[in-house]
């Protein structure tokens, strides 16, 4: 006997193939009539909100008064919100914007009375490998989804699915989608035979004998003869145990029936779309808003959480709600159909204002809490006309690097050089940038705003053993003469070399454009590196599709120079040229054959004591319909490729199935990645980390395995039809609407950098994503009392460096301190968590930050163990 339920419900798009506005009218007009529904209808059990809880805000804001009428039905079970606050791409979002998905969705459904206890995830673009152990660490055991399954590997549509530390979930794949019973007999069939058909579909895949039927699709009105079809289907059907229950309820009933049950165990990462139309080409559709996200999720999590829990642990005030104001713009725009870049230009314009609207506020809260911590420090060492240059290391172990700062010297006209020196005194060299002079506006609390002439002097130098997650003070001392003439011999001397090098590396462009690189370590050289490659596009903001007479076309070098400027780096400057056909022929074949050049400006550096390869890479696109990646050839013997997503380094496969005529799409050879990708093998390791390219590729060539990082794809729609990859015929009903947003045109910079230096991958990817950030801090014309020195000291050191930070905030419900942290290996650690201040008491808490078990505290000291690939949240007070 199948038991059914029917969950009612809707899939609510925030904003889409129209703008947030416009559906939020028509979300009104949903929830009015599904208000009195509810009310008048006393045989309709419960309706669920898709997942999510931002449409109650949404709402809200227009109706007001209808809170605790909303706030009632919840009371009663009769409607669910949560547990996220918005749908995300999850592999668009950090790992911590995750957890923060849930715990905003927490908040604000707990504020209503409840919230769904399922793990509903039902139009995700795939699903992280750290799913499962994030729902248990939000207290949720069920996962339920559309996309990113397969059948044929699963056994059923219910499975166990596991993350890399152990934790598990009751997953169920919805292959009808979250749609299995929309428009309930008003397709064409009788309610009666629409519902049966849907149950056999599903029962005939199911071990457990239980069946989930959603009526509902994308923003559809509730049904008003919704109790009025179950009560045909029960008389139908009798059978059958039917009845309307939210997706929660059908949790209940699945988890209960599986201890019984063998199901398949199913562990990693869920990105198979062999039945399904391939939306994996969202990691690189519309690149600036990719780069954007990475810029905010930065600032927030590294540096304005962190420096205003280390100014609230000395005193301040903790700005709690503007942060959360932040962080829900941020969630707002990583939602599965914002950040993915899948949306019309309107709808992208809003989600880049959400984007610069939250880093807004996360820069500013930085900058204040800067603000209030150099009210704390001493300023009495410094002369008259003496400043300090501080560095923050946002990171949770010491660190020598070579920084770039900026410098500002007020009010004094006259000055044209400084002189650099550390706290003892001693001479620090540096290298010149840039110089420039500006007037700013500084307000104050109790006085006038005044306008203030600063000159700008922006510097690279070495910085030595920068405490965790502390500050350092550098003491500049302005000059009125220039004293140059040493670094200006040194440029003068040094030798005219096609190549750049330092202890590590020697990088040499070839004649075709590329990079030969020699790892002196391992006395291993790489040759073709950086090989600029323009293949045909003629998908959508969704899906790569390749032109069938498409065309591999390679940029032609056109310069090369060297920089440099110090014994501190050296850069190389290479002028390229891609000279690609302007767009898709009008077939949609090939290309057009009328060429446009796009030119290229590549900048190669090298630091001082760096492992270390960066490169800064200028575009102008001028084509359309061409998707513009740089290969990375490596010839390593059974090489492997991996990537970072959300809390865990995922091995890929590079297995492709046979072709299926029956399947609705060919297989993605696009794989996503976070801060870093890269190929190991017998003989070594690649490294590639990047800032805000979230996409690569792999192909295995006669010596080994390539690697191929999408910079970015230029589409013209949304939604195209029927590309040429899906089975002829098939059938959306997405939209058909051109973007001129994702043409991609214009100038684009990208970020990225390599290393070979095997076994540092964690430190490297978190030096190169996090850099140390310079704060002024001028002398006081009177120090005030209690002022104390905390420069050079450590606020909290980790002493493993494969356990890495997630988290420093304020807790959510008290005066304490949460810290996130995460175990990178795949066996148990130990890790000691030394702090820069008082701790009394230490717990372990759940991702809600509810506090478990206390944990031993010794000279302000904790030493915790973590399992493999655990996250992991304390509680500090």
């Amino acid at each position: 006997m199948y038991q059914v339920i029917v969950a009612a419900s809707t899939h609510w798009d925030r904003e889409w193939y129209r703008t947030f506005n416009d559906f939020r009218i028509r979300l009104c007009d949903v929830f009015n009539h599904l208000l009195d529904l509810l009310a008048q209808d006393e045989d309709f059990v419960c309706y669920t909100f898709d997942g999510q809880s931002v449409v109650l805000e949404d709402y809200l804001e227009i109706f007001p008064h209808r809170k605790e009428r909303i706030k009632s039905l919840v009371a009663q079970g009769k409607i669910l919100f949560g547990p996220l606050y918005n749908l995300p791409d999850e592999f668009l979002s950090s790992g911590e914007a995750l957890i923060r998905n849930f715990l905003v969705g927490h908040r604000i459904c707990t504020e209503m009375g409840g919230k769904m206890r399922a793990g509903y995830l039902p139009d995700n673009f795939g699903h992280i490998s750290q799913m499962p152990q994030i729902l248990n660490g939000v207290g949720i055991g069920s996962a339920f989804f559309f996309r990113g399954c397969h059948l044929d590997t699963l056994g059923g549509k219910e499975f166990i699915w596991k993350a890399p530390d152990g934790s598990k979930v009751l997953a169920e794949y919805m292959l009808l989608g979250y749609w299995s019973l929309k428009s309930w007999g008003k397709l064409g069939l009788s309610p009666e035979e629409q519902f049966k058909k849907a149950v056999e579909t599903l029962g005939a895949k199911s071990k457990l004998g239980t069946i989930l039927l959603v009526n509902g699709s994308d923003h559809l009105y509730q049904d008003p003869e919704f109790t009025t079809l179950l009560k045909r289907v029960r008389a139908a059907f009798p059978a059958w145990e039917i009845r309307n229950g939210s997706i929660e309820d059908y949790a209940k009933l699945a988890l209960a029936r599986a201890e019984k049950a063998d199901l398949k165990e199913v562990t990693g990462e869920l990105r198979d779309f062999r039945y399904g139309p391939d939306p994996t080409a969202t990691t690189s559709t519309r690149y600036q808003l990719k780069f954007g996200m990475y810029q905010v999720l930065r600032e927030i999590e590294r540096y304005t959480e962190p420096l205003n829990t280390i100014a609230y642990q000395m005193g301040g005030a903790y700005p709690a709600e503007l942060i959360t104001y932040a962080w829900k713009k941020i969630l707002k725009a990583l939602g599965h159909d914002g950040i993915t870049g899948c949306s019309v230009d309107e709808v992208m314009e809003d989600i880049a204002g959400y984007i610069k609207e939250a880093q807004t506020i996360a820069g500013r809260l930085s900058e204040m809490a800067w603000e209030k911590l150099a009210s704390l420090i001493s300023t009495d060492k410094l002369a008259e006309n003496e400043q300090y240059l501080c560095l923050f290391n946002p990171l949770q172990f010491d660190r020598t690097a070579v920084v770039e700062a900026v410098v500002h010297v007020e009010g004094q006209r006259e000055i044209t050089d400084f002189a650099l020196y550390d706290e003892n005194r001693a001479a620090v060299p540096y290298e010149y940038l840039d110089q420039w002079e500006e007037v700013i506006t500084r307000e104050f609390k109790y006085r006038s705003k005044e306008k203030v002439y600063r000159k700008c002097f922006k510097i690279r130098f070495l910085a030595k053993d920068v405490p965790a997650l502390g500050f350092k003070r550098y003491l500049v001392k302005p000059l009125a003469l220039m004293e140059k003439r040493q670094a200006e011999l040194y440029v003068r001397l040094q030798n005219a070399e096609r190549w750049i090098e330092n202890e590590f590396y020697r990088v040499t462009p070839e004649a075709d454009g590329s990079l030969t690189v020699l790892d002196k370590k391992n006395n291993r050289e790489y040759r073709g590196l950086n090989t600029y490659l323009s293949r045909g596009e003629i998908g959508d903001e969704y899906q790569h599709v390749s032109p069938l007479q498409d065309e591999h076309v390679f940029a032609t070098l056109r310069g090369v120079s060297v920089f440099r400027n110090s014994p501190l780096a050296s850069t190389l400057k290479l002028r390229l040229v891609l000279s690609v056909s302007r767009a898709a022929d009008a077939q949609f074949l090939g290309r057009d054959g009328e060429d446009v050049d796009c030119p290229i400006v590549t900048y190669v550096t090298l630091y001082q004591g760096c492992p270390r390869i960066d490169f800064r890479v200028e575009v102008e696109n001028n084509a359309l319909n061409h998707v513009l990646t740089v290969k990375f050839p490596t010839d390593f013997t059974n090489a492997v490729d991996f990537s970072f997503v959300s809390f865990d380094e995922v091995e890929r496969d590079n297995r492709l199935y046979e072709f299926d005529p029956a399947l609705r799409s060919t297989q993605s050879f696009l794989k996503p990645m976070q801060h870093y990708a890269g190929i190991r093998g017998k003989e070594g390791a690649f490294y590639l980390m990047t800032r805000g390219l979230y996409e690569y590729s792999t192909k295995p060539s006669a010596t080994g395995l390539d690697l191929y990082l999408t910079l970015l794809r230029s589409t013209t729609h949304l939604f195209r039809g029927i590309p040429i990859s899906w089975l002829s015929g098939q059938e959306s009903t997405t939209p058909i609407v051109e973007t001129r947003g994702s043409r991609e045109l214009g100038k684009h910079t990208f970020y990225y950098a390599l290393s070979f230096d095997q076994g540092r991958i964690n430190e490297l990817w978190q030096e190169y994503a996090y850099p140390m950030r310079a704060f002024d801090l001028r002398k006081k014309p009177e120090e005030a009392a209690g002022e104390r020195e905390f420069s050079g000291r450590s606020f909290l050191r980790l002493d493993q460096r494969a356990v890495l930070l997630s988290a420093l905030k304020k807790h959510e419900y008290s005066s304490g301190l949460v810290l996130r942290l995460y175990n990178t290996r795949e066996e148990r650690t130990e890790v000691t968590i030394d702090f820069g201040f008082e701790v009394h008491r230490c717990y372990y808490a759940d991702l809600m930050e509810n506090p478990g078990a206390e944990i031993a505290v010794q000279d302000n000291r904790v030493t915790i163990p973590l399992g493999p690939k655990k996250i992991q949240t304390l509680v500090i007070y």
